[in-house]
């Protein structure tokens, strides 16, 4: 009688630890960027940018965490080499030019999250 009370309790715990693994892999699969699904479709003015980029082979889209923040910055072959096209999510343009300093923070202290279009220009 133990023993079947025993494997009973066995096979409810390890079902329930499959069911957890599922919804672990399921939550995964939503990744919310910027407080969205795709960023690339769900934000406007993003949207509107790449719009803008898409017939250039050598433009991307990158995603970058910097000061707890999300940092989307937009680079093009067409831009200097100090590409200074950074946005927050609601699409607030960040001005490096004002501070160069701040610029060289980001530069030195941003994460990637990963690439939303194209390629990282930067790191060709």
């Amino acid at each position: 009688m133990k023993t079947k009370l025993l494997n009973i309790i066995i096979l409810i715990f390890s079902g329930l630890g499959i069911a957890a693994c599922e919804l672990n892999e399921k939550r995964e699969e939503i990744s919310l960027e910027c407080e969205v699904v795709n960023p690339l479709k769900d934000l406007s003015w993003l949207n509107k940018k790449l719009e803008n980029i898409k017939g250039d082979p050598l433009s991307g889209i990158i995603l970058y965490r910097y000061n707890s923040r999300e940092i989307i910055e937009i680079q093009t072959s067409l831009m200097s080499s100090t590409n200074i096209s950074q946005y927050y999510c609601d699409g607030t343009k960040i001005d490096f030019e004002k501070n160069p300093e701040l610029y060289q923070d980001f530069l030195r202290s941003r994460e990637k999250v990963r690439i939303l279009y194209g390629i990282d220009l930067w790191k060709l």
